[in-house]
């Protein structure tokens, strides 16, 4: 199965065209290859030990892909995403953020590279941060344990947006910018620059331009 999705065949059908495939079949060391209906009897019998074997999967990769060329950086991309539905499926409902059914999974990719580094799927409705703290900790544990030496930065948008998100990258020394919702305190103390990004513009509104300023900042709930 897993080779079959690197070979960009990512429909369960596809099994059936692959099951005598000359290639995966000698990658394999076998005569022939499961089947559509056979894979699908063995997706019924995930459980959480299948998924977190899947996990340890992961993780023996990336110990392949880095001893290879290990990066200088780490940049933990923290994100929440649909993926979509097309029947009765179990726990998936309707999303309003984005208007279709599915469910609502939280990944973290590198964003330097864009390889993925956990996924864990979630029921429909779930809130872009619920879960995150517990979803992000493995991630420091395993490249602290394995690559010590590696920086961890970690990026995120307004919805993890968490004072226990801000406290566990502080406690495992990742380095994190998340963004924060727009509000009336936020464009007050953005008003000069604002002032000075419309005066760098002034003669050509069309073409895309960025000024960068900083402030300081404490959301009331920081108070503590």
């Amino acid at each position: 199965m897993i080779y079959q999705i690197l070979g960009a065949y990512f429909e369960d059908d596809c099994a059936d065209e692959l099951t005598n495939d000359p290639i995966l079949t000698a990658v394999l060391a076998k005569n022939a290859l499961a089947s559509q209906p056979t894979l699908s009897r063995f997706f019924n019998r995930l459980d959480d030990t299948t998924l977190n074997q899947f996990y340890d999967l992961m993780r023996r990769f990336r110990k392949v892909v880095y001893s290879i060329k290990k990066p200088e950086m780490i940049l933990l991309a923290l994100d929440s995403t649909l993926l979509n539905t097309y029947g009765h499926q179990e726990g998936e409902d309707f999303n309003f953020h984005y208007q279709d059914h599915g469910y609502h999974p939280l990944v973290c990719y590198d964003g330097i590279t864009g390889d993925l580094l956990k996924i864990q799927l979630r029921n429909r409705t779930d809130y872009s941060s619920t879960g995150v703290r517990d979803f992000l900790q493995s991630l420091p544990n395993e490249f602290g344990n394995d690559y010590p030496n590696i920086p961890l930065l970690l990026r995120g948008d307004s919805g993890f947006t968490k004072p226990e998100l801000y406290h566990q990258r502080e406690t495992n020394g990742v380095s994190y910018a998340i963004r924060l919702k727009e509000n009336g305190n936020l464009r007050k103390l953005a008003s000069h620059i604002d002032e000075q990004l419309a005066e760098i513009t002034k003669d050509d509104m069309v073409s895309y331009a960025v000024y960068y300023g900083e402030f300081q900042y404490q959301a009331a709930m920081l108070s503590t």
